[in-house]
């Protein structure tokens, strides 16, 4: 058809006319929400079988999932497991894997992957175990199209703790420490070491999906430039605040909760004076916890009488509410024969929070007579010496809280070779042993509890308190949570909801 040069005119006109209503009417594409924080020191490693830092830990869980996950009451809830059942004797766990799962490169999830990362978690490709606890698995087969068994050596509760080790695909079994392909909310879609790590929302995740879009996680080794970060609007959240900085905090929401971190005062049982039970009685009664809270953590932690936080409600047992008293320390004190108790605490320089508390201490311990001499070392010092070598006289450190009991109470059993306290104790070596074999939860509850007394009963240590984590973050964040293990879940931060 042919139109006249006036009627095309028109209809260009027109046509003209529509395109410049519809860019008018054109809506902008939704803003990226993004979401940025520190990190105190880079992360491992991109292979999830290489992790050691808690700070790694606490990044890489939003891309890594294991069968299990944890949850922020301190159990496990089903992951790339659909469902579990263990058997009547404990050696057996059988694993239903989740259908329609996929890796952070499109590729679906199968019991074939599932198989390949167990078998490389637990050191049967030729590597070593990324737990000691994985050499105790006797056999790993594929059971079933979606299922999964692995056997154990010899019964051990712990075991289903440590199935959050992440799954990956056997595909990228060559190239592990060079790509992070997991199927967590977050994938790593950027990394330059020792400088920044970018998390993007994962868009096909199988469970519920991110409401942020991206994280930008900047590495800062320095406390003060993290927290000037803040205050410049540089970051977004700022984990582990001073509490003494909480008033320079007025503009940003400040939030904290346990850490399921014990920190102690921990006494060599095997220096002559801390041999004997009155003594080590005479110094908890001296040391004034609630005091050390108050003076320490502007009275943010919470009081513990064990090696256990009461984050951990199904296993701690109940504070029976100890009180300082002075005068009982000393009669205990001239009962022992150790009036004018002299001794060295031997604190590491880098944490400012046990350094501060053993002034604190040793100021109280005066009222009693006891002179304690205060000695700060390297880290690495503190590791060999006292963590290792068990050559020291007192200490005060944290010991990180971990979801299976049996790692948390295991430090004090006579043979393991991280018991530093050199506490010995038939009674409470029986009942950490029987915990672990145990396939009746009630029972082993029952024995974590009278292992715990015996701990409180026995003062081998003073357990001071869970400092309570403070984290500082922009009026307009929502949904961050506290879990008794080191995890930022990133997927349950909103922007403004």
């Amino acid at each position: 058809m042919h139109l006249k040069g006036r009627n095309k005119k028109l209809i260009v006109m027109s046509l003209l006319g529509l395109a410049l209503l519809g860019c008018g009417k054109e809506e902008k594409a939704p803003e990226k929400k993004v979401v940025r924080t520190i990190t105190s020191m880079d992360i491992d490693s991109l292979n999830p079988y290489k992790l050691v830092s808690s700070g790694s830990e606490e990044i890489m869980m939003n891309v890594f999932e294991g069968l299990v996950m944890p949850t922020v009451d301190g159990g496990l809830a089903p992951a790339v497991a659909k469902e579990y059942k263990i058997s009547d004797d404990g050696l057996t766990y059988t694993f239903e894997i989740r259908e329609g799962i996929k890796f952070h490169n499109g590729n679906p999830l199968d019991v074939k992957d599932v198989e390949f990362s167990l078998r490389k978690m637990s050191g049967r490709e030729g590597d070593t175990p990324a737990q000691a606890m994985f050499s105790n698995i006797d056999d790993i087969k594929i059971t079933g199209d979606n299922e999964i068994t692995i056997t154990l050596k010899v019964p051990d509760s712990a075991f289903i703790y440590y199935m959050t080790e992440g799954i990956v695909p056997d595909e990228n079994r060559d190239s592990l420490d060079k790509e992070a392909i997991g199927t967590g909310p977050f994938k790593v879609s950027g990394y330059d070491r020792e400088q920044k790590i970018t998390l993007t929302k994962n868009d096909d995740y199988w469970g519920e999906k991110a409401k942020i879009d991206e994280v930008d996680i900047f590495v800062t080794p320095n406390a003060e430039t993290a927290f000037l970060k803040l205050l410049s609007g540089e970051i977004d959240i700022l984990p582990r605040v001073d509490s003494k900085r909480l008033n320079e905090l007025k503009n940003f929401k400040t939030i904290s909760g346990a850490q399921n971190t014990v920190q102690l005062f921990a006494l060599n049982n095997k220096f002559e004076p801390f041999s004997h039970k009155e003594v080590r009685e005479a110094i908890n009664l001296a040391v004034d916890k609630d005091a050390v809270i108050k003076n320490v953590m502007g009275g943010y932690g919470i009081k513990l009488e064990t090696n256990m936080s009461p984050v951990m409600k199904k296993y701690c047992i109940d504070n029976i509410g100890e009180k300082r008293d002075v005068e009982k320390a000393k009669e205990l004190l001239k009962k022992a024969g150790y009036e004018n108790l002299k001794f060295t605490v031997k604190v590491p320089s880098n944490y400012a929070m046990h350094v501060s508390t053993a002034q604190v201490i040793a100021e109280q311990l005066k009222e009693v007579g006891i002179t304690m001499n205060i000695e700060t070392v390297e880290w690495a010092t503190w590791l060999s010496e006292v963590y290792s070598g068990r050559k020291y006289e007192a200490t005060i450190v944290g010991l990180t809280g971990k979801l299976d009991p049996d790692s948390i109470l295991k430090r004090y059993v006579s043979d393991y070779p991280r018991n530093f306290f050199n506490y010995e104790n038939p009674k409470y070596d029986k009942l950490i042993a029987d915990a672990k074999i145990t396939s009746d939860e009630n029972k082993r509850i029952e024995y974590y509890k009278e292992a715990q007394k015996i701990l409180r009963d026995e003062n081998v240590a003073v357990f001071i308190m869970d400092p309570e984590l403070i984290t500082a973050v922009n009026k307009n964040i929502n949904g961050y949570v506290f879990y008794p293990l080191s995890f930022t879940n990133f997927a349950k931060i909103s922007i403004g909801d």
